[in-house]
């Protein structure tokens, strides 16, 4: 749920993640993740940011020769003049529809992308007590479950959810006795109109995204499954519902096939595979967001974020303000733990390069052991041709 992706497929790192939460906890920004915003708002307007909203971007502009942004196109078809522009658009979204077509453009649309989700946001009429903030109702059909997502594209037979109750820690989201929840049903992303997975096969026929059904059957299942495993029957209880499907992310936000992590967190699809954040022909063009560097989530994208300023300034010869902080925490009043000689360059010299080892060792196992399958593979046929 954290990546978008299978358990069964992604790389045992992000095993990492259940320590995290464990060691360090999570944070909630009280009042909800509008008040993020409103905090970037705020530090913007100190700097004299302006604002322009309801402004739909159509493409970025560029100078003629096509190798510097030079601002923005609105769909009105007005234009707004740039020294540098930072897209914060779905990163596919952008490169197959804000710039002119390219091979690479072409290319991201083939990739592994996240799953998307039918989300539930719900009015509660009380208190629930039997839901804690955080709720993870796993199916006991769990590789299955998996399958229906990212082989077929559909919802499971029995799927797994979550359900975040806000209320529970931030009483200001939901009137007093009441609760609010969000429930995230992890489903398959969109899949091209007429393919032969979206039509179904003669295996598998039925097989459709319809996702007006598929919305109602995510519902049945998250309420019955609620009510045997808690005893509380919550359809009688949601005063008012807002719904998102894939459809909807896609529409509403410009996912790429409606999958609501971005690009896919697979092998091929972090570190140096993933998207970088600035644009490799176009000068004055960078990326934001969870399908370029580092990856998805709010913290990861903020953490991207500055990554990109570094990067603007550093293009700019300019001094970064928070260079002696990031380099040294106690010279900016912050305690120090045992951990910061971890950043003394010697070692970080060498973790880099035992990094960048360990890549090629498995890249190269992986290899080898594809052309091992491969050639299993035209063994086998070789052996049938011959015995018929």
């Amino acid at each position: 749920m954290y990546m978008g992706m299978s358990p069964f497929d992604a790389p045992g790192t992000y095993s990492l993640l259940q320590y995290t939460e464990l060691a360090e906890g999570i944070w909630y920004p009280r009042g909800g993740f509008d008040k993020v915003i409103d905090g970037l708002v705020a530090i913007g307007n100190r700097w004299g940011v302006e604002y322009c909203l309801s402004m739909p971007v159509a493409q970025v502009t560029l100078s003629p020769d096509g190798r510097r942004a030079t601002g923005v196109e609105l769909e009105d078809g007005s234009t707004l003049r740039a020294d540098l522009v930072v897209c914060n658009a779905d990163l596919v979204y952008a490169y197959s529809n804000m710039l002119p077509q390219t091979a690479y453009a072409s290319s991201l649309s083939t990739r592994k992308t996240s799953c998307s989700s039918i989300s539930f946001y719900w009015a509660i009429s009380q208190v629930v007590p039997e839901l804690k903030t955080q709720n993870i109702f796993l199916s006991n059909d769990y590789r299955n479950s998996f399958d229906s997502i990212f082989r077929d594209h559909l919802i499971p037979e029995e799927p797994s959810f979550y359900v975040n109750v806000p209320s529970r820690v931030d009483l200001s989201a939901a009137p007093d006795g009441c609760d609010s929840m969000v429930v995230l049903v992890p489903v398959g992303h969109l899949l091209p109109t007429g393919s032969s997975k979206d039509n179904g096969t003669p295996s598998k026929s039925g097989h459709k995204q319809d996702w007006l059904k598929l919305t109602k059957v995510a519902r049945e299942k998250v309420l019955s499954t609620i009510k045997t495993r808690t005893g509380v029957d919550l359809g009688s209880l949601i005063l008012h519902e807002q719904i998102n499907d894939p459809s909807t992310w896609k529409q509403a936000f410009n996912l790429d096939r409606g999958g609501i992590l971005g690009l896919s967190h697979s092998f091929f699809n972090v570190l140096s595979f993933r998207p970088k954040t600035r644009h490799a022909s176009i000068s004055n063009l960078y990326f934001v967001g969870a399908s370029t560097h580092p990856g998805t989530g709010v913290p990861i994208c903020l953490a991207g974020a500055k990554i990109v300023a570094t990067q603007i300034m550093n293009d700019m010869n300019q001094k970064i303000p928070w260079a002696d902080e990031c380099s040294n925490p106690a010279s900016a009043g912050k305690e120090q733990n045992e951990l910061d000689h971890m950043r003394s360059p010697p070692l970080t010299a060498c973790s880099l390069a035992l990094s960048a080892i360990l890549l090629a060792l498995t890249v190269a196992i992986y290899y080898v052991w594809a052309d091992a399958v491969l050639l299993g593979s035209m063994i086998d046929w070789t052996s049938t041709v011959v015995n018929s």
